[in-house]
């Protein structure tokens, strides 16, 4: 039943490790009493860090309004403190792509191979959401240290970095989603990536999971983990 499962998700493109309690202390030993989560969607992630790290603070940030009422539902009992506005590189108010796949759905444009890879992903919809700085956030959250941050928001991830560099600098650990073949239109893929987080002070420690294309079996994206040496 397990290999149907996997052989399931392999052909949506999706390479599927599971995670055992005794292959997390690399992450439960750093001692982090708090979380940013940021492009949190229905709370998936959220949940799956509290497993891990249940003292840690979870800050939540969703922009799509029915991601995020579905997000407030799904943490309640965890106590995570969400916020219904993106993060990127400056203050405004700005159209989301939102697609039939909600986690797919970005600020920027899909690419045509986003297209033929993942089917059921289209886009369905605009919707006007806010987009803060977390520079300029991070003053009102009280962050405890040391955190790590979670940064998954389909292809604006460069966005996110360049209007938080100040408080991911503090940060002890990130998760970023990076990509090695552009399924966003203009987005800065994983050298990028690697470039702007080397200049903060962190260095790559490998990717926690990846997804591969079912075309060929190459790698599309990755959710890559950055640390302090």
């Amino acid at each position: 039943m397990k290999q149907r499962i996997y052989d399931f998700l392999y052909a949506l493109g999706l390479d599927v490790k599971l995670v055992r309690s005794e292959n997390t202390r690399w992450l439960q030993n750093r001692n982090l009493r708090a979380v940013l989560d940021i492009g949190a969607n229905t709370g998936q992630f959220a949940q799956r860090i509290h497993e891990l790290l249940p003292n840690a603070q979870i800050f939540s940030f969703e922009p799509i309004s029915e991601c995020y009422n579905e997000l407030v539902r799904n943490t309640a009992s965890i106590g995570v403190k969400t916020y219904p506005f993106a993060l990127g590189d400056s203050n405004e108010s700005v159209a989301i792509n939102v697609s039939r796949h909600s986690p797919s759905s970005s600020l920027l444009e899909m690419a045509d191979l986003h297209h033929q890879t993942f089917a059921g992903t289209e886009y369905d919809h605009q919707e006007t959401i806010q987009v803060k700085r977390l520079d300029d956030v991070a003053a009102t959250l009280s962050l405890p240290e040391p955190f790590m941050a979670k940064i998954d928001v389909q292809g604006f991830e460069d966005r996110v970095i360049r209007g938080g560099g100040e408080t991911l600098r503090r940060a002890d650990l990130i998760v970023i989603e990076t990509s090695f073949r552009e399924l966003y239109k203009g987005q800065v893929l994983f050298d990028g990536i690697y470039s702007q987080l080397k200049e903060l002070g962190f260095v790559f420690a490998g990717n926690w999971t990846q997804a591969k294309s079912p075309a060929d079996g190459s790698i599309l994206y990755a959710e890559s983990v950055f640390v302090k040496p």
